[in-house]
């Protein structure tokens, strides 16, 4: 049984996304680094649901076991690719540990590419001209594009086609 579509858009593209009623949802954790938690928690109700294949929560703790996906949110705390980065160090020191884990951890990194850390582990998506906003909107399409359900009936996401589909998540909002 399925419920009825719901049109999305890509720029100026309609999608109709299509769930089934007996889906499992993947939870997604933002973790935030140099980013104001009040204006993210404000964009939340904004963001794709995707008839319900996602939902989306504001991580607290360092170690987060009960979302599916856990995006880093990285705000440049520098200028130049040169210049020192705290808030890359927060979050990258989370994706070296998150490789001992099951679900799916990424960082979306408010900059541009030129900006990005030169030593980085797990992956990053840069937003290059996108705001964290509108970056975190497309993000959250690409997710869904790149879920797929388990055997089990669980959803998941493939980690292979999510890093495919976000290297430059501004070029796939034009």
């Amino acid at each position: 049984m399925q419920e009825q579509s719901r049109p999305l858009r890509i720029g100026n593209t309609p999608i109709h996304w299509v769930a089934p009623a007996n889906q499992h949802t993947l939870r997604i954790a933002l973790r935030l680094w140099g980013l104001n938690e009040p204006t993210v928690k404000s964009w939340i109700n904004e963001l794709p649901t995707l008839n319900g294949l996602l939902s989306w929560e504001v991580a607290h703790s360092r170690i987060v076991d009960d979302a599916d996906i856990v995006v880093h949110m990285v705000k440049p705390s520098r200028k130049g690719p040169e210049a020192f980065c705290w808030n890359c160090v927060g979050a990258n020191r989370a994706m070296v540990r998150s490789l001992d884990v099951s679900h799916t951890e990424m960082v979306l990194f408010a900059g541009g590419a030129d900006q990005l850390p030169s030593d980085r582990s797990g992956h990053w998506a840069a937003a290059g001209q996108l705001t964290p906003r509108e970056a975190l909107h497309t993000l959250a399409l690409m997710i869904g594009a790149s879920s797929t359900r388990l055997p089990q009936g669980h959803a998941a996401v493939r980690r292979e086609l999510l890093a495919l589909v976000t290297g430059y998540l501004d070029a796939a909002h034009s």
